[in-house]
């Protein structure tokens, strides 16, 4: 995945974290970009990962939050569903969809939008409804409803 702004910014910052000390003299590099510190791989980060959310002001967030932040952002953004379903690894539109949940902000904003389109329509001609459904004699005038 192409990556770009912040989020390369910080993988560039934590490439160059990658450097741990042995012994006192001797530094190697981990193969991982996120490390425990040694080298290792992070096997499990809940510690972090609530510590974090409490210094950020935000207790108790799950990790898996942030999942469902990204689509929503994505779809509030205007990013096609298609390239939102990608970038967040979604498979099908089901699932995606359980995702991009609806808020009551949301559901004001449509109804807000949709009284917007019928004031900017409300002065255009309507035309007449017609009947094409057959039997119908193309040699004259569909009747009117």
């Amino acid at each position: 995945m192409p990556l770009s702004g912040e989020l390369w910014e910080l993988i560039e910052r934590r490439l160059g974290a990658r450097a741990y000390v042995v012994r006192p003299g001797t530094v190697a590099w981990s193969e991982y970009v996120f490390h425990a510190g040694d080298g290792r791989q992070v096997v499990d980060f809940k510690h972090s990962w609530a510590s974090a959310c409490r210094a950020a002001g935000c207790p108790g967030k799950l990790f898996h939050d942030l999942r469902r932040t990204a689509v929503r952002d994505m779809i509030r953004a205007g990013v096609p569903q298609s390239v939102a379903m990608r970038v967040s690894g979604h498979r099908t539109t089901s699932i995606f969809l359980r995702y991009d949940i609806t808020s009551e902000d949301d559901k004001r904003d449509a109804l807000l939008r949709m009284q917007q389109h019928r004031r900017a329509h409300a002065m255009r001609p309507v035309a007449p409804a017609i009947d094409l459904a057959p039997p119908f004699d193309v040699n004259k005038r569909p009747r009117e409803r």
